[in-house]
């Protein structure tokens, strides 16, 4: 019997073997994608990296929501400031995709699908009045030169708060972790929040939110207080931040806390709005009511944004005496920890209101470094009475009127508050304006008086008490003094800042 002849391959022929198994197992990965369902992202994604990214590790960052349009500011920004970069956005499709982390996404099952479509986008307001799109749902496609990532954006709101979670795939982890940290420097230095008034509410479904609101113009001509009490706050708010490099350099601190203090009606709140016209450049955030629980969240943003200015109104709600409850305060204890945890080098100032200052903790109000000073917004002088007429009849032709025709009315309202003489010009106006139908509005001396005597004579102490108007002795008391006060300080503090909240995007972790 005869064998055929047995001969050894040659080069060629292994090098087609070889090709011939690698089409095999390519066709054999295919039909498999296509019986589970060929995941066309990952494909996309690993066209970008140049490698199968469900080999790849994935970086994760989490942000508040409110800094979600830093994020897309820093994006732009990213982009911008090199020519040798590039990015592009493509969207995920398949009803699933909201619940799945990067990783998952790229992945492949038949559990779900997912493919390439349009990003999803939502308004976000940049300003009091404007809003900037920002990516809610998309990946990010980014190159510069030889690097290369993508990223996820994507809301997450399945814990306690609702964030942005930004999650990043490149070849390298250390460079995924710099690029994060290129975009939380461009996220602060460009921040939207910078130079805004802000003021912070709850959110529905997150810890906080911040709204916008228009910086004051208020001029000095119409803030009546006496001009030694205006000097000391200008000098202590305005006059340092106009020295912060002098005195940096000369090495004192900028940390500074203001307490202004006195009866309601006096004039605190428009204290606060003619500095806040002062400090065009500063960012300012302005807590009261429920907003107060989220001084910490405000401390966080006002140290990344200096020079910044954080504003606590009727600061009494929630820095009463420790000693007032057997539990003590711990929104009392937050706000202390959280001034003295900023360094004395950060130009952030602490202005804070009160209309009851004899209940302050005086850990708070008596200690250098919280409150370095504390200025009275007492009841206008004879001369302030008379300013305050002209300013709030401005209008009405009181303006034209001399000091002795001012005189009567300006005695009848002898220990009144700023407000209590501003009702006082409004029930002038009232009575002329029911005299004549006909002509334009004038007020005269006369009906200043009457209007004045008219209020006095008006028996409601709760009246006189919310115009911030002396009581009478026999009248009964306020419904905010003495121990009726108590209660308040102790309703409705909420969640502290916890460890699951995102910590602002730029913000030392």
């Amino acid at each position: 019997m005869s064998y055929p002849e047995v001969t050894t391959p040659g080069a060629d022929d292994l090098r087609r073997l070889a090709r011939s198994l690698v089409q095999l197992l390519d066709s054999a990965r295919q039909l498999a994608l296509a019986e589970q369902g060929t995941n066309e992202l990952a494909a996309r994604v690993e066209e970008h990296l140049g490698v199968p990214p469900q080999d790849l590790p994935v970086v994760s960052q989490t942000i508040p929501m409110y800094q979600l349009v830093d994020v897309q500011v820093a994006f732009e920004r990213w982009v911008e400031g090199d020519p040798r970069r590039s990015s592009e956005i493509i969207g995920v499709r398949g009803w699933q995709r909201r619940s799945h982390t990067f990783g998952e996404l790229l992945g492949t099952g038949r559990t779900f699908r997912v493919g390439i479509g349009p990003a999803d986008y939502v308004d976000v307001p940049d300003s009091p009045d404007s809003t900037k799109s920002c990516i809610q749902f998309g990946i990010l496609l980014m190159a510069d030169e030889g690097e290369r990532w993508a990223m996820l954006v994507r809301i997450e709101d399945r814990g306690p708060f609702k964030q942005a979670v930004l999650e990043v795939v490149s070849h390298d982890k250390g460079r995924s972790q710099h690029l994060l940290a290129d975009l939380r420097r461009l996220a602060v230095q460009h921040s939207v929040l910078r130079g805004q008034v802000l003021t912070l509410t709850q959110g529905e479904g997150e810890y906080g939110a911040f709204q916008f609101l228009r910086r004051p113009t208020l001029g000095r001509d119409e803030l009546v207080l006496p001009d030694a009490t205006l000097s000391q706050v200008e000098e202590h708010v305005v006059g340092i931040a106009h020295h912060r490099d002098r005195l940096l350099a000369a090495g004192q601190h900028l940390k500074r806390g203001v307490l202004l203090y006195g009866p309601p009606g006096t004039g605190k709140t428009h204290t606060v709005r003619y500095l806040l016209s002062q400090l065009t450049d500063v960012t300012a955030f302005v807590l009261s009511g429920q907003g107060l629980r989220l001084f910490g969240q405000a401390c966080s943003l006002a140290r990344l944004l200096e020079p910044s200015l954080v504003v606590l109104e009727d600061v009494d709600l929630v820095a009463a005496d420790r000693s007032f409850g057997p539990m003590g305060n711990p929104l009392l204890f937050e706000v202390l920890n959280q001034i003295d945890g900023l360094g004395e080098d950060v130009d952030v100032t602490f202005l804070l209101t009160t209309n009851r200052v004899d209940i302050l903790e005086r850990a708070l109000s008596e200690r250098p470094g919280r409150v370095d000073v504390a200025v009275e917004i007492a009841a206008p002088d004879s001369d302030g009475r008379l300013r305050l007429f002209r300013l709030y009849g401005r209008q009405l032709g009181v303006a034209e009127l001399s000091d002795d025709d001012l005189a009567p009315a300006s005695r009848s309202t002898e220990g009144r508050t700023a407000t209590y003489i501003r009702e006082v010009v409004r029930r002038a106006a009232m009575a002329a304006a029911f005299e004549d139908g006909t002509a334009a509005i004038r007020v005269s001396g006369e009906m200043l008086e009457r209007a004045a005597i008219e209020l006095l004579a008006d028996r409601s102490a709760l009246t006189r008490s919310l115009l911030g108007g002396a009581v009478e002795p026999d009248a009964e008391p306020p419904i905010h003094g003495g121990v009726a006060f108590a209660p308040r300080g102790w309703v409705g503090y909420g969640p502290m800042r916890g460890r699951d909240e995102p910590k602002p995007f730029g913000a030392e972790h």
